[in-house]
């Protein structure tokens, strides 16, 4: 009888609480049922906690006698990313054929917020796993015109535009600009969602229950009850489901950039190998053990064994297919350096993720994602152009080695 239970038990497959773990989704994301990993691997704790350290003289004086001067540096970018991600909570809500394509090709809901859901390494049967349960698709309404038009009046009575952007539709109460991430309150409202992606994610019923009462939907909400009559609940969740968005409109993806003449390595480290790549591909033995998961392994990927700790284990290269390691520069399917491919393939990326109102497009959102590779840096903002400019430059130079000494430990914080 053992052996039968644990046959069964082994044949049950992994639930979606296994796949959280495996993942690595707890890292950043506080899950319902999920305890939080260790204080060394949360993500969103550790940006917290660093980011908390500008007001507190101890702690700054503890950072400084560890990392000296780069500590400054580095409470400064924590105070704009990952200090803020939602929980992960009532996500039955969802319908289930948006959150199949969610999960296999990632988009930013979240404009106010500087970093986006990454592509994890999930299988099919993972996707399968996670969906299960979820809504199935009801017909969208198809709300007469005077209908859409009270809608909208009501979305902007209601103060809906003070957090909320609506695609690229502009409301005059609509605030000019994007949220301070420094100010803990406007920190909060940034994990408002852009409201275009309503009709893609959500049944009519659950978007009038969420806007009576949004609690009584996910407990975690901090929308707050706008106390609407049920005709009015039913009137605006029509124009969220049905409502015009605006136009889009297409922009250049890459601006062109003049490249430097002269590069040195210095230049391309402090500006995008340890502000953009050390902290995913950072070495080992420097950072307690945990190298991030570019190194190795996490987040569900495994080791590549790459790291940008110093010059010559960038060098190195990355662990490939067969075990063993190859360079980064050899050159990849567009002929470019892999370098430059997975840094260029982030850029396109975010004309997906990180649309702005006039600059979103539709079809860019839609359009099936290449999935040869995952541009980097992994969910976040894509490297400037004037800096894709330098390590263009500085490879096409020869990949000139740094003035310090061979092997010296370089400092893991940007600006």
């Amino acid at each position: 009888m053992l052996a039968l239970l644990v046959a069964l038990s082994c044949s049950a497959g992994p639930t979606a609480k296994d796949l959280f773990v495996r993942h690595e989704c707890h890292r950043c994301h506080e899950i319902e049922g999920v305890a939080p990993p260790t204080a060394q691997k949360q993500c969103a704790g550790c940006h917290l906690e660093l980011a908390g350290s500008a007001g507190d003289a101890k702690k700054l004086e503890q950072g400084h006698a560890t990392y000296g001067d780069a500590f400054d540096r580095f409470v400064r970018r924590t105070q704009t990313l990952y200090v803020d991600v939602p929980p992960l909570a009532s996500l039955s809500r969802f319908r289930a054929s948006w959150m199949r394509s969610f999960l296999q090709s990632p988009y930013d809901l979240r404009p106010h917020l500087a970093e986006s859901m990454p592509r994890m390494a999930l299988t099919p049967a993972d996707v399968d796993v996670l969906v299960k349960g979820l809504a199935k698709d009801a017909p969208l309404p198809t709300p007469s015109p005077e209908r859409l038009e009270r809608g909208a009046a009501l979305f902007e009575a209601r103060a809906c535009t003070t957090c909320h952007l609506f695609g690229n539709r502009r409301f005059p109460t609509q605030p000019a600009a994007l949220f301070d991430f420094k100010r803990p309150a406007e920190r909060l409202l940034a994990r408002a969602p852009d409201l275009r992606h309503v009709r893609d994610r959500l049944n009519r019923d659950v978007v009038v229950k969420l806007v009576l009462a949004p609690r009584s939907v996910n407990p975690r909400a901090q929308m707050p009850a706008l106390g609407l009559s049920r005709g009015d609940a039913e009137l605006l969740a029509d124009f969220l489901l049905a409502g015009d968005v605006g136009a889009p409109v297409e922009t250049p993806i890459v601006a062109a950039v003049t490249p430097p003449k002269q590069v040195r390595y210095e230049d391309v480290e402090e500006r995008v190998f340890r502000k953009v790549c050390w902290h995913c591909h950072s070495n080992a033995d420097f950072a307690d053990g945990e190298g991030g998961p570019g190194n190795t392994g996490g987040f569900g990927f495994p080791a590549l064994g790459l790291s940008f700790a110093t010059y010559d284990e960038l060098m190195n290269g990355s662990i490939g297919p067969d075990g063993e390691y190859r360079s980064i520069f050899r050159k990849g399917p567009t002929g470019e350096p892999v370098l430059m491919e997975v840094l260029k393939k982030r850029v396109h990326e975010n004309a997906r993720d990180f649309v702005k109102p006039g600059l979103d497009s539709r079809a860019r959102l839609l359009a099936p994602p290449d999935e040869s590779q995952r541009g980097m840096p992994l969910g976040l903002p894509a490297v400037e152009p004037a800096e894709l400019a330098l390590v263009e430059a500085w490879i096409a130079a020869g990949k000139p080695r740094p003035s310090t000494p061979p092997g010296a430990m370089l400092t893991p914080m940007g600006k």
